[in-house]
């Protein structure tokens, strides 16, 4: 709706965050994969997001990310290609099917940005929602391992969702309106359990870290 109304009122529509910081590219869950790759797997699933974005009319320029030559490649041929309207009956079929196969594991709408960032009391707030995401997508075992890794529980300074003090500061900052106080809380509750502190404690200690 609001790309819509931007486009009624004349308003150039800069898309930010086209690939949602390289979710939609790099960790889509595995059935929305296999979703993309069935209807036609000689497109990257960068290029499905990007051939819908230029689909919509009222969309001006995508600023997208690119870190290699090929991705850029990539970037310039859809854009100078891809037109607007282009996409069959069947593609916004697959879409449709993609999406549903991704809002059952997406439970946080974290594009990880770093806008929220950074935390005062430390907390590396987007990469404790990847880790909360990854428990939906790849398990919870492999979801641990990871958050205990990312946020230093093995180095000298943590950044768990557990130090956050609620101050608010980084809600001010998210594009995606995320109640992030909340949905820290939401982490704690599934990424540091009862046992955790005891894990932690002994993995410091053992470590020789404060």
């Amino acid at each position: 709706e609001g790309l819509q109304y931007a486009s009624k009122k004349g308003m150039p529509v800069f898309v930010m965050e086209p690939l949602r910081g390289g979710t939609l590219a790099n960790k889509l869950p595995p059935a929305a994969k296999t979703v993309f790759e069935h209807a036609d797997s000689s497109r990257t699933l960068a290029e499905w997001a990007l051939r819908w974005l230029w689909n919509q009319p009222e969309v001006t320029m995508l600023l997208s990310g690119m870190n290699t030559t090929e991705q850029l490649a990539e970037n310039v041929r859809l854009a100078d290609s891809v037109t607007a309207g282009s996409l069959t009956d069947q593609d916004k079929l697959v879409y449709e099917k993609a999406l549903q196969a991704i809002r059952k594991t997406i439970k946080i709408p974290c594009t990880g940005c770093g806008y929220c960032m950074p935390c005062p009391k430390g907390v590396d707030i987007s990469v404790c929602f990847s880790a909360y995401n990854d428990v939906y997508t790849v398990g919870f075992g492999t979801a641990l391992k990871g958050y205990f890794q990312n946020t230093g529980v093995t180095a000298a300074k943590t950044s768990l969702a557990s130090q956050c003090s609620k101050c608010g500061k980084c809600e001010t900052h998210c594009p995606q309106n995320i109640k992030i106080r909340e949905r820290l809380d939401d982490v704690k509750k599934k990424l540091e359990p009862f046992w955790f502190r005891g894990l932690k404690f002994g993995i410091r200690r053992y470590m020789k870290l404060k």
